[in-house]
C-alpha cells in the first residue's frame, strides 16, 4: 500500500472525532444563542412581577392600615349611618391596593418558581382576611366599605395571625426572589 493511502487511512478516525467535536459544539453554541434572549426576558418577566408584589404589599398594608386607623377612630359602624368621606375614600384606596396586590400575586404564581409561589399564596390569602368585610348594598353603600370593627375574639384571633402570615411571607419575598434571580437554589 503506498504511503499517502496509509496516512489518509490513519487520518481518518481523528478526522471524524474532530468533526464529531465539532458540530456537537456548534449544535451547543445555537441552542444557547436561542435560549439565552428566551430566559433573558423571562427573567425580566419575573424580576418584574416580583418587585410588583412586593410594592402591592406594601402599598396594601399602608392603606389597610390607614383605613383601620380611621374606622377604629368613628366606631362600628351601623345600618344607615352616614360615613365620613376620608373614610370611604380610605376604604376605596385599600380595596383598590387589594385588588392589585391581588394581580401581583397572580403574576408570581404564574412565573415560579415554586417556593415564591407560595409566598405569593400566603400573601394573598392573609390580605384576604385582613380584608374584612366589605358592606356593600345591603348597608346601602354604592361602593363597598371596610368594616375594621367586626366583632368577637374569633375574628381578632384570625386577623392577628393573618398579619403574623403577611409579615412573615413579605420578609420572605425579597431574600428568596434575590436568591432565585441570582442563580442560587431557591428554598
Amino acid at each position: 500500500m503506498e504511503s499517502e493511502v496509509i496516512a489518509a487511512l490513519i487520518g481518518t478516525p481523528a478526522v471524524l472525532v474532530t468533526a464529531a467535536a465539532a458540530w456537537l459544539a456548534g449544535r451547543a453554541q445555537s441552542r444557547g444563542a436561542y435560549h439565552g434572549p428566551v430566559d433573558a426576558v423571562r427573567r425580566t418577566a419575573q424580576r418584574e412581577a416580583y418587585a410588583n408584589l412586593f410594592r402591592s404589599a406594601h402599598q396594601f398594608i399602608r392603606a389597610w392600615e390607614a383605613a383601620e386607623e380611621a374606622l377604629t377612630r368613628i366606631g362600628p359602624l351601623r345600618e344607615g349611618a352616614e360615613v365620613p368621606p376620608d373614610v370611604r375614600e380610605l376604604s376605596r384606596q385599600m380595596l383598590e391596593a387589594q385588588n392589585s396586590l391581588e394581580h401581583a400575586a397572580d403574576m408570581v404564581r404564574l412565573e415560579g418558581p415554586e417556593s415564591l409561589a407560595e409566598i405569593a399564596e400566603r400573601i394573598w390569602r392573609s390580605t384576604a382576611i385582613l380584608g374584612g368585610q366589605y358592606l356593600g348594598p345591603r348597608w346601602g353603600r354604592t361602593a363597598p366599605l371596610f368594616d375594621a370593627n367586626l366583632p368577637g375574639p374569633a375574628f381578632m384571633v384570625a386577623r392577628n395571625e393573618a398579619m403574623t402570615d403577611f409579615t412573615d411571607a413579605h420578609s420572605a419575598l425579597l431574600p428568596t426572589a434575590r436568591q432565585y434571580l441570582n442563580g442560587g437554589p431557591s428554598r
